[in-house]
């Protein structure tokens, strides 16, 4: 049995977070960090010590502790940070031709400012 569906799901997000963060701890580390709530509010959300936290998030090869698939759902869940889930999903659901609309939108958008740059700089060597 398949399941067809009519509607396609779409989502609307700044692209770039694989550019960002190369790996997925990488961007659950800056949202931790980052967050309004300190590292030991977010720990005890996730019901883990605030040392425990920082060491799955140092991601040390020579540590056993390793932030595993139920502590992302604890996170997502202390923080409201859904960045994890956009970046899991620019990196493997995106089309190419969704990554070069999204390329070309931000190209349109620097354009104006790459030409300024441009004809600064052609001043510059003319004076």
């Amino acid at each position: 049995m398949s399941l067809n569906s009519a509607t396609q799901l779409t989502i609307d997000f700044t692209p770039g977070l694989t550019e960002r963060h190369d790996r997925l701890l990488d961007c659950i580390r800056q949202g931790a960090y980052s967050h309004r709530n300190p590292l030991k509010t977010i720990a005890a959300d996730m019901d883990m010590s605030q040392s425990e936290l920082s060491r799955k998030l140092a991601n040390n090869p020579d540590d056993p502790r390793r932030l595993s698939v139920g502590d992302l759902e604890k996170y997502i869940e202390a923080t409201n940070d859904t960045t994890p889930i956009y970046w899991l999903i620019e990196k493997y659901l995106q089309d190419d031709g969704v990554k070069q609309k999204h390329a070309m939108a931000a190209l349109t958008k620097a354009l104006p400012d790459l030409l300024a740059l441009f004809k600064a700089a052609q001043g510059a060597n003319n004076g």
